[in-house]
């Protein structure tokens, strides 16, 4: 029974994400189809995950230690802070929202209320999705995607390489995008071997994403 409920789950969010997908002309190449993802994305937005550790801050403290769930969960709410700074600050590309990674299955369900946050980091229910197409971004390593587990909604990944990671993109399925698509932004070395600066990942981000935007459009 669990596996049939696990399969139904797979399934709706599949289609859910077919739904949001842009309209491929029949046997089109990556390269125009990543043309037209960037055109989408114009016009919708950008869905910025953030972190919560919500697994384990609830563990430290289940285990006793509070102090040190606390370190964590501070720690955590600083970094994103700076997140939605630096794109509200430096990222003008198309709209832009922001969710915990708590709330990915509600994104992949297509919900458009409900979950996103102020740039206080609060749910904030007034905030709603109006756009039909987004695509989804986090802090990642381009060289070391992590696919999503449907069977694992709350699944805390890190995978960290020896640079600093960088802003990626997925799509509506939560597969990494690729080049021509200017899926990933990071400080250029050797920026990208000191403390993470996101207002320059975000520009870079930001950048990029114009660059193709006119080269597709033209």
């Amino acid at each position: 029974m669990k596996e049939k409920l696990l399969a139904f789950v797979a399934l709706a969010l599949m289609a859910t994400a077919a739904a949001a997908q842009p309209e491929f002309p029949m046997n089109a190449t990556w390269k125009d189809s990543a043309k037209l993802y960037i055109r989408a994305l114009k016009e919708g937005a950008l869905v910025v995950r953030l972190q919560s550790r919500s697994l384990a801050i609830a563990r430290l403290r289940d285990a006793g230690d509070a102090a040190a769930a606390n370190n964590i969960m501070v720690t955590q709410r600083e970094e994103n802070l700076k997140i939605v700074s630096a794109f509200r600050k430096s990222f003008n590309f198309c709209n832009v929202y922001f969710i915990y990674a708590d709330s990915t299955d509600a994104w992949l369900l297509g919900k458009h209320e409900g979950y996103f946050l102020n740039d206080g980091l609060e749910i904030t229910p007034s905030i709603t999705l109006k756009e039909s197409f987004s695509l989804l971004a986090e802090e990642g390593n381009p060289h070391q995607p992590v696919a999503y587990d449907e069977t694992r909604p709350n699944q805390e990944t890190s995978e960290r390489g020896y640079l600093n990671n960088a802003i990626v993109i997925y799509d509506p399925r939560l597969k990494l995008l690729k080049e021509p698509f200017p899926y990933y932004a990071q400080e250029p070395f050797p920026q990208n071997l000191a403390a993470s600066n996101w207002s320059v990942k975000v520009q870079s981000l930001n950048k990029k994403l114009v660059s193709f935007y006119e080269k597709s459009t033209r």
